[in-house]
């Protein structure tokens, strides 16, 4: 236990003698480590804002009847209300087709005396869409609160222009539903003012409708759209052209271009900033070690002195990777500081402006960060010890004699 707290006064020592260049390492150590934290957490924060914002853009493509009128606006969230309607089985066959990720099934309806109301109004129309919440991949996408369970019969989610909160009872001809879940103001109209029930929900609905002067025109089945998600690599136009192979009754909307652009040249810029990153690393780690190189051949006769007492090999080695992994850690301590600065300049800034603009930007968690932090000051004390090894481990091969030459 002395001894080891010898080397570790001895290595204190040695990085106070010249303190001008200590300093300057650490420095140089602490800018790396600082950018590299802060655009680290940027990224974290980027891609998971663009991961969520890409599954909030909805369908690449959307099936309907030949004669259904689609908004193209709202097309890539939902489909408009139509009496027009496709058969289950051709989102099996759409499923099928190579380029197809997911195919999404939904069924919009307008109900009229339903018994729902709002406050002022005795019975208001209200447009009710129903889903697949295992193919989701347009509704759920959107919920800014929910309750803290799977999604299931009877439980019904708001669009963001309805009163209604959480867990309250809202009645549907008779039928009581739980408000589950809330979406975000989305933009569009049907989304923001509609109710979203599963399949089997809007069966019970219907059901109870046919007692009344305006049942739903339900049949089980048939679905007023299907919402079609690509594979990466895959072409709108491929997908489309085979779609209207299987099924030329059907009429299909493609996306704007640059939906299905954007991803690949986003992800492009992400690991562009990545192998940046890596190249910073890569001379921060050459940095070290030709210093050290220098340190170390500066100070061969102390060393070759330490040799002479008995020190051995290993402990040579040891002595030189403690004083570097001291001094980068010590940056990397000042640079994940310098980095949380950084970090609160941009939410001044640019996060700021994005906020202005609409775009939402999602920070990581508080231990998230912490994580990050500590792996920054790790890594940057692991840098300066693999910097140092080569020059370690040159002169620990050396006979003490020579060392004094």
């Amino acid at each position: 236990m002395s001894r080891n707290w010898i080397f570790l006064r001895l290595a204190l020592q040695n990085l106070g003698r010249r303190k001008t260049r200590t300093l300057l390492l650490i420095g140089a150590v602490a800018v790396a480590t600082g950018a590299i934290f802060a655009v680290t957490t940027l990224l974290w924060g980027s891609q998971t804002s663009m991961t969520v914002s890409f599954s909030r853009l909805g369908a690449d493509l959307l099936v309907v009847p030949q004669k259904t009128l689609v908004n193209i606006t709202s097309a890539l969230l939902t489909a408009a209300p139509t009496d027009l309607s496709l058969d289950s089985s051709l989102a099996s066959q759409i499923a099928s087709i190579p380029g197809v990720s997911q195919v999404a099934p939904q069924l919009l309806l307008r109900t009229d005396q339903s018994g729902y109301h709002r406050p002022g109004t005795m019975d208001h129309s209200v447009e009710l869409i129903a889903f697949d919440p295992g193919h989701d991949f347009t509704v759920r996408p959107w919920l800014v609160e929910q309750l803290a369970r799977p999604f299931q019969a009877g439980d019904v989610i708001v669009g963001g222009g309805h009163p209604e909160q959480l867990n309250q009872e809202i009645y549907l001809y008779g039928q009581k539903l739980i408000v589950y879940g809330r979406l975000e103001r989305t933009g569009v109209g049907t989304h923001e003012q509609a109710l979203f029930v599963n399949f089997e929900t809007l069966q019970h609905l219907a059901e109870a409708s046919q007692s009344g002067n305006y049942p739903l025109n339900f049949s089980p089945g048939q679905y007023s759209a299907l919402l079609v998600k690509l594979k990466p690599g895959a072409t709108s136009q491929q997908v489309q052209f085979a779609i209207l192979a299987q099924a030329p009754q059907v009429k299909v909307i493609t996306a704007d271009v640059i939906l299905t652009t954007v991803r690949p040249g986003l992800t492009a810029l992400v690991q562009g900033i990545w192998l940046l990153m890596g190249a910073i690393l890569l001379g921060l780690a050459l940095m070290i070690s030709v210093i050290f190189s220098a340190i170390v051949s500066e100070r061969q006769q102390e060393l070759g002195l330490l040799a002479a007492i008995g020190t051995k090999p290993k402990q040579l080695i040891g002595l030189v990777l403690l004083e570097a992994t001291l001094m980068t850690g010590g940056g990397g301590l000042i640079g994940t500081g310098l980095g949380l600065g950084l970090i609160r300049l941009s939410q001044r800034t640019l996060i700021y402006d994005l906020n202005s603009l609409g775009v939402s930007f999602l920070w990581p968690g508080a231990w998230a960060m912490a994580e990050l932090g500590l792996s920054c000051i790790l890594g940057a004390a692991l840098l300066g010890g693999l910097g140092a090894l080569v020059p370690a481990w040159k002169i620990s091969c050396h006979d003490p004699s020579e060392l004094f030459g």
